[in-house]
């Protein structure tokens, strides 16, 4: 067993200077400073950076270069010793004081494998037991702790492969984060669009036919045959109050941030519960929580948590025969509709902000017909349908990829390699 700084002759430091915030990268003459968000899971994001104030030019030092490791030495907790790999030169953009740059040793080796040493969960645990800092929110590490980290002294023909390998199912999870950012701007394209102009009407054929006359109201323009209502007129609030029972055990439920939907909290019997204020759920329900819902956490309860128990931290809505509750469920996901979650709270704190349900009940949304509302709905869902196959690729070569790291860093699995270059 040898330590990185068998392959590591030195970790190069950058230097502190005053930057500015860009969109465009560096122009002509400029230069970059990277940011701590430019390594994350063993890969090197070159445009997160800012542009040197011309001042501080001068002052700049330690260029990014190719096959090299990045390595955050100053970070929340959970990202303190965050690394990522160099593919290309970036000869304008220049380390800060809180990332480090690796030199390779002599000793030959391959700085891609030991990226992906620097990813394995054991490396990571002991990086993050050797951090230090009296900040709970932010965690240095020492040179000497990097360096001294253990791993195998593996034949360099094989550290080869074992990356190669490696490097194949990146290339696959590239391929699906770029399928899945552009479903995701197709899908925000597509809520501009439906929100605003809609999906028209049947002809006599049952063909959708686009709409062809608009009006201008509070909301700005819409399809003519829309209206506008409040959306306390399109819901009811209910509340189902329940006596619980001792010894019977009752489910509840979470909404999760970010429009995750509702999911299973747990199951208690009657006695465990505390807080007996409790209020029963029916499949299409709109569900809010008050406490969480500056964080998107809102959804339509799905059939099989029917009957499971929430507390009167939860707005519970039923929508009216007129309203499809899973158009509803998507226009609150829209940012201009999306807002009104955060005008209708206040605080000081936005962890402790107080929903004031009243309020956001008046606000006025967009309402077209039922049957268009189903319309938009199920384009919107087939979307989301997309969205959820290529999510569950992903996770799955995720989980592939984790498994082969173990087994083949580890060497717990040996890969063949050809005999010319295991004699080299």
């Amino acid at each position: 067993m040898g330590v990185v700084g068998d392959f590591v002759a030195a970790l190069q430091a950058g230097v502190s200077v005053n930057a500015v915030e860009t969109d465009t990268g560096c122009a002509q003459g400029e230069v970059g400073v990277l940011k701590t968000s430019a390594v994350l899971r063993g890969k090197f994001f070159p445009a997160q950076h800012k542009i040197v104030v011309p001042e501080d030019v001068n002052r700049v030092a330690t260029s990014v270069v190719a096959d090299r490791i990045i390595i955050s030495r100053m970070n929340t907790p959970a990202l303190v010793g965050e690394s990522g790999y160099v593919t290309a030169d970036e000869p304008n953009l220049f380390l800060p004081d809180r990332l480090w740059q690796t030199e390779p040793s002599p000793r030959p080796h391959s700085q891609r494998w030991l990226a992906y040493w620097l990813q394995h969960s054991s490396i990571r645990r002991l990086i993050a037991s050797g951090a230090t800092g009296t900040s709970n929110s932010m965690k240095n590490i020492s040179k000497e702790t990097v360096l001294s980290l253990p791993i195998p002294r593996t034949p360099l023909p094989e550290q080869q492969r074992i990356a190669a390998i490696l490097m194949a199912l990146d290339d696959k999870l590239d391929v699906i984060a770029r399928q899945i950012e552009a479903t995701q701007t197709l899908k925000q394209g597509l809520m501009q669009t439906l929100f605003s102009r809609g999906v028209g009407a049947n002809d006599a054929d049952g063909r959708w036919v686009p709409h062809a006359e608009f009006k201008d109201c509070e909301l700005g323009t819409i399809p003519a045959a829309w209206s506008v209502s409040s959306i306390g007129s399109l819901f009811e609030v209910v509340e189902r109050a329940i006596r619980m029972a001792d010894e019977q055990s009752y489910r509840r439920v979470t909404v999760k941030r970010r429009y995750g939907g509702i999911e299973l909290r747990d199951e208690q019997r009657g006695s465990d519960i505390k807080v007996k204020s409790q209020f029963a759920l029916e499949a299409g329900d709109f569900l809010i929580s008050e406490r969480q819902i500056v964080h998107g956490a809102c959804g339509i309860v799905p059939s099989w948590l029917a009957g499971a128990l929430v507390s009167n931290e939860y707005l519970v809505l039923k929508a009216k025969p007129s309203v499809d509750v899973r158009y509803f469920n998507y226009l609150v996901q829209q940012l201009k509709y999306a807002k009104y979650f955060m005008l209708c709270s206040q605080g000081v704190d936005i962890e402790k902000f107080l929903f004031k349900p009243k309020d956001w009940l008046k606000k006025l949304v967009p309402v077209p017909p039922v049957v268009e509302q189903a319309r938009i709905a199920d384009v919107l869902a087939t979307a989301d349908e997309k969205l959820n196959a290529l999510s569950a690729k992903q996770n799955e070569l995720q989980q592939v990829k984790r498994g082969l790291m173990q087994k083949l860093l580890t060497g717990e699995w040996r890969v063949s390699v050809d005999a010319s270059a295991a004699g080299t």
